[in-house]
């Protein structure tokens, strides 16, 4: 009995392996075509943070949804390797609330109370470093790293946000408009499936690098964002 187990599970082992060989996992073939194109759809949850120190009472912001549209080109070096530049237009959302001390000019503290929703429309430039692996013979699984530049068309919401900043001789706070950087530059990640050579499904998230904030300097863009495509 033990004789044929043995038998019996050197011969998965052996149809396993083959399998492994014929799937050929990490191919270092030449890919099929050197240039191709795809579409990509979905949606995205976000966060704009703000610089500290400036709502000393509280300084929360929250993610907010949007959608994701747009294309891209694959430049296949290898069977497992490509660059995939792409283009896509998004908005993103989210909603704030800050509450700081006010001193005004006779010296009277009171809570300076803002809250509200903000939405913006920018496209996105990401250029991407994929890596692919042979799940089975239809299914590709790739992972996806690399740079992104963001250009806002438009915001709303925050515009008219104020700040505060103190006067070291009189001790009072003096309001400015606060302003919003219109350019970000940061890190796309993630990782997708691709069925057939042509449905995709994937999940990315986008670290911004840059100040979002101009005017007070500081805080981060962030996204998380899912997608469907069909590469042609």
């Amino acid at each position: 009995m033990k004789k044929r187990l043995a038998i019996l599970s050197i011969c998965i082992l052996s149809l396993f392996t083959t399998s492994l060989k014929a799937q050929d996992f990490f191919s270092t073939e030449d890919a099929p075509t050197f240039f191709s194109f795809g579409a990509r759809l979905g949606f995205n949850t976000s966060n704009r943070s703000f610089p500290s120190g400036h709502f000393n009472l509280w300084n929360n912001n929250s993610w907010g949804t949007g959608f994701n549209l747009g294309v891209l080109a694959n430049l296949n070096f290898k069977d497992y390797l490509s660059v995939q530049p792409g283009i896509f237009f998004e908005s993103r959302s989210g909603n704030f609330s800050y509450i700081t001390d006010y001193i005004d000019s006779n010296a009277v503290i009171s809570e300076f109370n803002q809250f509200g929703h903000w939405r913006g429309y920018y496209f996105t430039i990401p250029i991407m470093g994929v890596v692919k692996f042979n799940l089975s013979e239809n299914i590709k699984w790739s992972v996806e790293f690399g740079p992104y530049f963001q250009f806002s068309l438009k915001q709303s919401g925050q515009k008219d946000l104020v700040v505060f900043d103190r006067l070291p001789t009189a001790g009072f706070f003096t309001p400015h408009p606060a302003s919003l950087n219109s350019f970000d530059f940061g890190f796309k990640m993630g990782t997708g499936l691709t069925f057939n050579q042509h449905y995709y499904v994937g999940v990315h998230y986008l670290a911004g690098a840059c100040n979002a904030w101009g005017t007070p300097s500081g805080g981060k863009n962030k996204s998380w964002m899912f997608t469907i495509g069909y590469d042609l």
